[in-house]
């Protein structure tokens, strides 16, 4: 019985201290703009859309640009492997892996949100001669990990934005 009793004190004590502490859960993306549309960027525009439409309050991606209230705009993505270290008989036993994803987000008439800019990655990859079917998946990983983690921060950036710039009237 005592036992129960202090079980449920220091459970209750737990949940205290965790909202002491100002813990919450991440919950749903809020954007400055409602509907988005995606060019250019193939499966990472996909996994960014998939992103958007599970993690946003009321932001919808959108199929024609003239519907948007703001445009990603993934200009270029770029991948290369370097060898950085070599065996005795000069022959590589580990390449660095390198991603380069330039973006920017723009309003309908092409007023800049978030300018151009670039998110480079790298990671490594160590190499044997023995094991290529695993060596080759595993780039393969990295690469997917390295893609993810780029739609991740542009996600976080756009999140940052606070509010659409405001059109001057002409005169």
């Amino acid at each position: 019985m005592t036992r129960r009793i202090f079980g449920g004190i220091a459970l209750l004590g737990c949940a205290l201290a965790l909202s002491a502490c100002g813990f919450q859960l991440r919950g749903a993306s809020d954007y400055a703009f409602h509907r988005l549309y995606i060019s250019g960027g193939g499966q990472m525009a996909t996994d960014i859309s998939r992103y958007i439409r599970y993690g946003s309050k009321d932001t919808v991606v959108v199929t024609e640009p003239k519907d948007a209230d703001a445009r990603l705009e993934i200009v270029n993505t770029a991948s290369s492997r370097t060898a950085v270290s070599l065996d005795a008989n000069g022959q590589a036993r580990e390449y660095e892996l390198r991603s380069a994803f330039t973006f920017q987000l723009v309003t309908p008439d092409g007023t800049p949100i978030i300018p151009l800019t670039t998110i480079r990655l790298t990671r490594n990859l160590p190499y044997s001669d023995s094991e290529t079917t695993a060596r080759d998946a595993e780039g393969a990983l990295l690469n997917r990990d390295m893609q993810k983690d780029a739609v991740a921060q542009i996600i976080r950036r756009m999140e940052a934005v606070k509010s659409l710039p405001t059109t001057k009237p002409e005169e």
